[in-house]
């Protein structure tokens, strides 16, 4: 892992050619370090479930969000920088009917 101290990358986050992640830490300092390898990973039935679950829940979520009503009520429920997409994917996603 490195630190930079440059200040021109001070914006740049994200990956380099899967070899290098390049992240912002809380005190603003960027931070390298090598991509993950996640070749040996197997995800449990529970985390397959609830990915299945979050993907209906964006479908729902989209559906829903196209009217314009639905729309402004959870626009209404956002507090700082929330958006109604997320707001409404976490009420799906609490109630156990997906």
């Amino acid at each position: 892992m490195g630190i930079s101290k440059e200040p021109n990358l001070t914006g740049f986050r994200g990956t380099i050619e899967k070899t290098v992640v390049v992240r912002i830490d809380t005190w603003g300092r960027t931070i390298f370090s090598a991509y993950p390898d996640m070749s040996n990973i197997k995800p449990t039935t529970a985390q397959k479930q609830q990915r299945l679950n979050f993907k209906e829940a964006q479908t729902i979520a989209l559906k829903m969000l196209s009217d314009p009503a639905v729309k402004a009520f959870y626009k209404e429920k956002c507090k700082g920088q929330q958006r109604p997409h997320n707001i409404l994917i976490s009420e799906l996603l609490k109630k156990n009917d997906l």
